[in-house]
């Protein structure tokens, strides 16, 4: 076997075995978005139809997890669950391999696995797509200026903040899907389209009704400064 020849095999024999893991995490994604797991038992996606699950990865780390929207505002003792949006999700123990989001490892957390799985879903856009809440009491699980204006920004939202960065206002258009949700919030019109306060994504506590710091007149007045400061005209609906 000439030199040639056995550098070939060398190089094939290091492209395998790097290939296999990424071939293992392939299997294991699609057994994650086509099977479903119950008490200890696997079916498929046709006998579970309404149940597709989402698989995500870190490909810095190797990590990854599966998430499956269940039907149930009840509390599983089996698995660490979420509320992404409106839909109660769980993570698939059998297709996950982060310690944090297991609830069978001693590392397993809470809010780190909500860390992690909100690492994976960030695309790089400055957006998220997703509300990640606590399950089933959906309260807010972050205290984290980064993930409050992300999620702003996914739902079409404008963050309004003006010289300290910790302190910002989230603003959503109104919508007939949103609507019922942002009723009875602190609402302007934005650039003439009525917007409304996000509680959830806004740190100024004059314009949080639900907080006793709320104040009608501070929140137009701090609305206004911070609309100004972005270039964003801002005014009363009344």
């Amino acid at each position: 076997m000439n030199f040639k020849t056995i550098l070939s095999v060398f190089c094939l024999g290091i492209a395998t075995i790097s290939a296999s893991p990424i071939n293992e995490v392939a299997d294991i994604k699609k057994s994650c978005e086509n099977y479903y797991q119950y008490h200890g038992y696997y079916f498929t996606n046709s006998e579970f139809r309404y149940n597709q699950a989402k698989f995500y990865t870190n490909e810095l780390t190797g990590e990854y997890t599966c998430l499956r929207p269940i039907y149930t505002e009840t509390v599983v003792d089996d698995r660490i669950c979420y509320l992404f949006n409106n839909d109660f999700t769980c993570i698939e123990e059998g297709f996950n391999n982060i310690p944090n989001c297991s609830k069978k490892s001693d590392a397993a957390d809470y809010v780190k696995c909500a860390y992690k799985i909100v690492g994976m879903m960030d695309d790089g856009s400055n957006k998220l797509t997703y509300r990640i809440r606590k399950f089933p009491t959906k309260e807010k699980i972050f205290d984290d200026s980064d993930v409050d204006q992300k999620e702003c920004r996914g739902f079409n939202g404008t963050v309004l903040s003006y010289k300290d960065s910790s302190k910002y206002i989230c603003l959503e258009p109104v919508t007939p899907k949103n609507a019922m949700t942002l009723s009875n919030k602190e609402c302007v019109k934005l650039d003439g389209k009525v917007h409304c306060v996000v509680e959830d994504n806004t740190s100024i506590e004059t314009c949080i009704k639900d907080g006793k710091n709320y104040n009608h007149e501070a929140c137009t007045s701090t609305l206004k400064e911070y609309g100004n400061f972005n270039h964003h005209a801002i005014t009363e609906l009344y």
